[in-house]
């Protein structure tokens, strides 16, 4: 029972220190890299949609600084894919 008991609380420990730990993405190398690539559908995309689109690739910058838990890259990449759709219109 001691035992057992004794890994629960040891399991517990790592998974809540486990995030603590993890690696912190770079946000500022990311978001540079999303505005290389949004920077080729400026002129393509309405202007409505354009600052839309730009509001929401800041608004992933800004829960990449306030360390929210996702991946950035993934985000920036759907912005991105939004950009290609609009500018295809």
């Amino acid at each position: 029972m001691k035992k057992l008991s004794l890994t629960a609380l040891a399991l517990t420990i790592a998974a809540v220190a486990t995030p603590a730990f993890a690696a912190k993405p770079d946000c500022h190398g990311a978001y540079k890299t999303f505005m290389g690539k949004a920077a080729t559908y400026i002129g393509k995309v309405e202007d409505v949609d354009l600052a839309t689109l730009m509001r929401r690739g800041l608004s992933v910058y800004d829960a990449c600084q306030a360390s929210d838990n996702f991946v950035p890259e993934g985000a920036w990449n759907q912005v991105i894919f939004d950009m290609e759709a609009k500018a295809k219109k």
